[in-house]
């Protein structure tokens, strides 16, 4: 791995693993994006996208200790490791990655290590509870990459784990209610001013754990769009976000109002200010359901802005 990397965090819902599909071909090579993958649904929800990884010559963080969603069970969390074991063993592949809890020990940490020696392997630190101090001792001399949740001190990490690269997991986005989102906001400093550790953050979702299994989501009001580019003066991320003119929950239907986002998004990028967003696989697929009236719903809509998204920072690095 080089300088100026992105560990984009996924909960792998299905607008989020269509999106790392469409966007694989542009990860592979001089890899600078690696995804952090949790599993949230079943085992086999994740094969097309693994496949498509491999494929693609892309390598992947994946927690393999998986506990929400559909983990949340005994039998479920033991069954994950043999369903997954094809994958895993694939060193081109995948990154193994732990999550760490307030109750991971010491012991947990050695043994995660042990069962994955002489490769490249990630923690998740989800809860404070294992001292740095003492997770630096369980490391011995291996010196994986350390994730930081938001709640948790990365500045404890970054002290007790000297020679260790500490990588906070930023919550960049603030979601709000779709009506007020301004016209745009501040995503990130320019990619390329971050240390050789890297940086990594929810994208533009929301860094909370979705619920499981998710239901709901009818007779949404206003509708939003959300973009990001660089910005051609500071070279900071920033994202627009386009919203639907009906902004009252029920009618016209979802795919209506989507439309409308998408209309401004097309003004914007052909009169406003030309050529702002990439031609990205997600950009120019909601650019075409604006040349074909094409009403689709939210879970397609986020898939595209998610794959924008990704293939946007790429480009920046």
């Amino acid at each position: 791995m080089g300088a100026q990397l992105y560990f984009p965090y996924f909960y792998t819902k299905q607008s989020e693993r269509d999106a790392l599909i469409d966007v694989a071909p542009h990860l592979g090579g001089l890899q600078r994006v690696f995804p952090i993958l949790e599993p949230y649904t079943p085992p086999n929800d994740l094969t097309k996208l693994l496949d498509t990884f491999l494929a693609a010559g892309v390598r992947t963080h994946l927690v393999v200790n998986p506990t929400r969603g559909a983990f949340q069970t005994l039998s479920a969390q033991a069954a994950f490791p043999t369903a997954t074991a094809p994958y895993v063993a694939q060193l081109s592949l995948v990154i193994p990655t732990m999550h760490v809890f307030t109750g991971t020990t010491a012991s947990d940490v050695s043994g995660f290590l042990a069962a994955y020696p002489n490769r490249e392997v990630a923690f998740v630190v989800l809860g404070a509870g294992l001292p740095p101090k003492d997770f630096a001792t369980a490391l011995g001399s291996r010196v994986p990459r350390v994730f930081i949740s938001p709640g948790v001190n990365v500045t404890d990490y970054r002290t007790g784990l000297a020679g260790v690269p500490v990588v906070a997991l930023e919550s960049r986005f603030t979601t709000v209610t779709n009506a007020l989102y301004p016209s745009e906001s501040p995503f990130c400093l320019d990619p390329k001013s971050y240390s050789p550790d890297g940086f990594g953050d929810f994208t533009i979702l929301n860094p909370k754990p979705p619920r499981y299994p998710s239901g709901g989501g009818n007779g949404a009001g206003a509708v939003a769009v959300h973009m990001t580019f660089q910005d051609p003066t500071s070279n900071e991320l920033r994202v627009q976000h386009f919203l639907s003119d009906d902004r009252i929950a029920g009618a016209p239907p979802v795919g209506v109002k989507l439309l409308q986002a998408i209309a401004h998004l097309d003004a914007e990028q052909a009169k406003t200010t030309p050529g702002r967003f990439l031609a990205s696989p997600g950009f120019n697929t909601l650019h075409q359901f604006g040349v074909d009236g094409h009403e689709t719903n939210l879970g397609k809509s986020k898939q595209q802005q998610l794959s924008h998204h990704v293939f946007t920072v790429a480009k920046t690095l």
